[in-house]
């Protein structure tokens, strides 16, 4: 490990009040620690916006080996009777460094193409006008429930031909993925759940695989096996592990996404009448709701050598945490970070990473997120919040737990 050469009190950090709300213990890190190790996840925070943004595109730090190091702090038994899920996880495009993640992210751009994405418009328009048909007008529901795990997990699912009656199958699977990937430190009893989750998730994939292959569809998975079987530079593990990562990436952080900025929207109430009048600034809206509380608050990394960074210190081998959810209220990038407006000159973020791992879904949650938003605001003017806003105990990703609401 690196000599430490700031430090800041942690008595704050990973707490409910934290999960709650990260914001000022990130504003306290920007201010005055903008890069410090913590012993509580046992690696570097990184907050300021610019060196966020360098150190995910820089090969400086690596994707690779970050599994094998969030899992060296479980006891070895642990990690032996839950291989199936730490070598799934390994396999993943996302924890890959090139030459792997560049011939994985090839061989999955040639299926998920913005024609593809493009042309599911349509399809999302009326997932959600279905969903908010069913929306109660006499009592307060769920959002979470009823609408924003719903919508991205069917519109993942028909992009890659799971049937919707696999719905539940699929939440609870992404659940014990995201439950171990996105805490702030692996626990044995989130080990097991996930395993469980990814042995459960594989037996089907691979079932499902076969029934496609006899019978192709289309739809990216029918895709994705012309490409294995044609290409060759697939192997079957890959497969299945690139589509686990692609059902709970693809409906995970978009369900926060959404939640978010009905919560933001609903709390700042001239922005919630602003969309209602006007619809055209959805884009808009839904950037700085990225930037202002984005689902993914951060990633991590690998030094792959010795490098300082904002001056300060780190060693080859230091687990690295760059904070996505601080960079984006950093005030040496923007004016007035921790206020929302969706028409600051100043707009922008880095929520969807940077760099070769640059978010391949980021247009598909922008899209799911622009039509829900517009939809919600047209049929339901006088929408309202209910109560407080509930969130899970995850470091990497930020989403409600429930979001009450009344129609009117």
């Amino acid at each position: 490990m690196a000599s430490i050469v700031s430090r800041i009190s942690e008595d704050d950090f990973l707490t409910p009040d934290f999960f709650h709300n990260p914001y000022p213990f990130y504003e306290r890190l920007l201010s005055e620690s903008p890069v410090v190790w913590s012993q509580k996840v046992n690696g570097w925070l990184v907050t300021p916006f610019d060196s966020v943004q360098q150190g995910l595109q820089s090969m400086d730090f690596g994707a690779g080996g970050r599994i094998a190091q969030a899992a060296s702090l479980l006891d070895p038994d642990v990690r032996v009777q839950n291989r199936a899920v730490f070598d799934c996880l390994e396999a993943m495009m996302s924890f890959r460094d090139a030459p792997d993640h560049t011939r994985l992210r090839r061989l999955v751009s040639k299926a998920f193409t913005a024609r593809r994405i493009g042309s599911m418009k349509s399809d999302i328009e009326t997932l959600v006008n279905d969903l908010l048909d069913q929306w109660p007008t006499d009592r307060q529901f769920d959002l979470i429930q009823m609408f924003s795990f719903k919508l991205p997990a069917m519109v993942i699912s028909k992009l890659l031909g799971i049937p919707f009656s696999r719905l539940s199958d699929l939440n609870r699977w992404a659940e014990g993925i995201v439950n171990l990937l996105s805490a702030g430190v692996m626990t044995p009893e989130a080990a097991r759940s996930a395993n469980e989750a990814v042995i459960e998730a594989s037996e089907y994939l691979e079932s499902l695989i076969k029934e496609k292959e006899q019978h192709p569809t289309h739809d990216l998975l029918s895709d994705l096996i012309v490409i294995e079987n044609e290409d060759g530079s697939f192997s079957r593990e890959e497969l299945i592990a690139l589509v686990i990562q692609l059902f709970f990436a693809g409906f995970e952080t978009t369900e926060g996404l959404i939640g978010n900025a009905l919560n933001i929207l609903l709390q700042q109430r001239e922005s919630y009448s602003e969309l209602v009048d006007d619809q055209t600034i959805t884009e808009k809206l839904t950037e700085e709701v990225l930037r202002f509380d984005n689902s993914i608050q951060r990633q991590t990394r690998i030094a792959r050598k010795n490098i300082e960074v904002n001056g300060v210190e780190i060693i080859q081998g230091d687990y690295v945490f760059f904070l996505i959810g601080a960079a984006n209220r950093d005030p040496r990038r923007f004016t007035t970070p921790n206020h929302f407006n969706s028409h600051r000159k100043d707009a922008g973020n880095v929520s969807f990473g940077h760099g070769p791992h640059f978010c391949l879904g980021a247009p598909l949650a922008r899209l799911e997120t622009q039509i829900a938003l517009r939809n919600i605001a047209n049929r339901f003017p006088e929408l309202r919040l209910v109560g407080d806003t509930q969130y899970g105990n995850l470091l990497a990703v930020r989403k409600p737990k429930s979001l009450m609401l009344l129609t009117q």
